[in-house]
């Protein structure tokens, strides 16, 4: 019986330590705030050292012995432990050098840590970062780090998550040694690193991000890397010696995979199929990999897809029509094929950018343009269309427009375009009258070049024009340029008219800090040099 109350009252003082002691604060060792202190000295705060950030802000700056180091700014710790456990630093506009010697290595408890988007002036990465043991997110990527990467990065076996992403090399070997001991990886983002290898086939199934763009991969893609069942991101983009072939069939990741990323790896045949299958995907860049033929009408089964980048490319026939009926496209780009033939009617309040310029479409714009009110940047220059301007009048968020080497139909010139437009290109498009421009009163670029525009320019004109950067009214029939007013103009071509007399001089030539270029001819006057 005594026993027994014993062995209860050593139960109920444990109980009650374990609950008290959860509800105190943890004071982390003393030697966890040493360190973190002795590496915020060996660097230093350089407002540029994070410019790629939008709101740098320097973590470190607010480090003291005044309070626990686990209630520090980028500092997280283990709540029952007290070891630090996350440190991230990024866009903390960090400077100098991180050697071996660094205090950091002390903090062999970390699981995370990220170094992103600093300047760490050109410095190696420390092969004392293979040591952390416990690490599963490792983020240097964007610090200006140089040289070779270390081996022993592949040693860190718990490693979830691994962005190198800069101008960095890894030799072969050492790339296939990542992915053969870095069998918990999810994320893998290698972005512009200098590997200069083929692509290993033992991949881990726990993929969901693999970045390689820009890393001087070269051979055939093997297919299996589209059959990642958990891929949802996948980027090969500028490896220009790199070829492939997609799969005929379903890919395994077809529910999966979200963002394709594949431009300027050479496929050399037709579109395919099966691309169709990859229901989830949102984002699919494939310009300038050399695809061949017709858009398959499988790509409309594509519900989600938010951009669709298909330029530089060899495709023909007809653009689908339903692709300008996509419920969630942003973003469509398909200029330079050799798309020919009219398309339907625009049904979609999703697209705000369409380029479509240099193919041989032709025919007229369908009224149904006007119902895309969200239609940032529109680009069919070098087809046969024939456009009423009309069209536009009512797409107020319209900042850039390029119609060049298309037709604007005489009886529509005095339609009016949105007061929104800051870039509109119209060379060769037969104008001969500006009436049009009249309430176009925000533009930085105007092309005007090779029209049937006669005698002056009319003052009106010139008054909506103040805002101009670069003006070009070459090779039409012009005159007379009674004056320049412009405030802040940079280049203005007036090449190939019929100008007589003086030119002009522009009012800000005299004040402005930029060299005001005028061509004339066949030579260029400069101004305010």
């Amino acid at each position: 019986m005594d026993y027994a109350i014993v062995v209860l009252l050593v139960f109920l003082c444990h109980e009650v330590f374990t609950v008290s002691s959860s509800k105190l604060p943890h004071l982390s060792h003393k030697h966890q705030t040493s360190s973190l202190l002795k590496f915020k000295n060996t660097l230093t705060v350089d407002t540029s050292a994070s410019y790629l950030c939008q709101e740098p802000y320097p973590k470190t700056s607010s480090w003291n012995m005044s309070r626990d180091c686990c209630s520090w700014d980028g500092v997280i710790c283990d709540e029952m432990t007290g070891h630090v456990i996350e440190l991230d630093l990024s866009c903390n506009n960090l400077a100098r050098t991180i050697d071996s010697n660094s205090s950091l290595f002390q903090l062999s408890h970390l699981q995370r840590l990220d170094l992103s988007l600093n300047n760490f002036s050109n410095s190696h990465i420390s092969p004392e970062f293979g040591k952390f043991s416990s690490l599963t997110h490792l983020d240097l990527s964007d610090s200006n780090f140089s040289g070779q990467i270390p081996s022993e990065i592949s040693h860190i076996s718990k490693l979830q998550s691994l962005h190198l992403y800069g101008r960095l090399r890894l030799i072969a070997h050492d790339f296939k040694l990542f992915l053969q001991n870095l069998t918990q990886l999810i994320e893998l983002d290698l972005t512009s690193i200098n590997i200069s290898s083929t692509i290993p086939l033992n991949f881990t199934s726990h993929l969901t991000t693999l970045r390689l763009g820009d890393t001087t991969l070269y051979g055939i893609i093997p297919e299996t890397i589209f059959h990642l069942p958990n891929l949802e991101t996948l980027h090969l983009w500028e490896n220009f010696q790199l070829s492939g072939y997609f799969p005929k069939t379903k890919w395994n990741n077809n529910t999966s995979l979200q963002k394709l990323q594949l431009s300027f790896v050479n496929f050399s045949h037709n579109f395919p199929e099966s691309i169709g299958y990859l229901t989830s995907l949102r984002y699919l860049y494939l310009q300038n990999c050399n695809l061949r033929g017709p858009i398959p009408e499988s790509l409309l089964k594509l519900t989600r897809i938010e951009d669709l980048y298909l330029q530089y490319n060899s495709l023909n026939g007809t653009i689908p029509s339903g692709i300008f009926s996509l419920p969630s496209l942003s973003r469509l780009v398909l200029s330079n094929n050799h798309f020919s033939g009219q398309f339907e009617d625009f049904n979609s309040n999703s697209l705000n950018l369409i380029d479509l310029s240099n193919n041989q479409l032709q025919g007229h714009l369908p009224n149904s343009i006007q119902n895309l009110v969200n239609l940032t940047d529109l680009d069919i220059s070098f087809n046969n269309f024939h456009v009423d301007v009309s069209l536009f009048s009512d797409l107020k968020q319209l900042s850039y427009l390029s119609l060049s080497y298309n037709t604007i139909d005489e009886k529509e010139v005095n339609s009016t375009l949105p007061e929104s437009l800051e870039y509109l290109l119209l060379a060769a498009c037969e104008v001969k009258e500006l009436e049009f421009l009249r309430s176009a009163k925000q533009l930085s670029n105007l092309d005007l070049s090779n029209n049937n525009l006669q005698g002056r320019i009319p003052d009106w004109a010139w008054s909506n024009w103040m805002s101009l950067i670069t003006l070009n009214i070459s090779h039409n029939m012009l005159t007379s340029v009674d004056t320049i007013p412009l405030q802040i103009v940079y280049t203005i071509n007036l090449r190939s008219n019929l100008l007589q007399g003086s030119l002009p001089i522009p009012q800000n030539s005299t004040t402005s800090s930029y060299p005001i270029i005028i061509s004339v001819k066949k030579f260029l006057q400069i101004f305010a040099i």
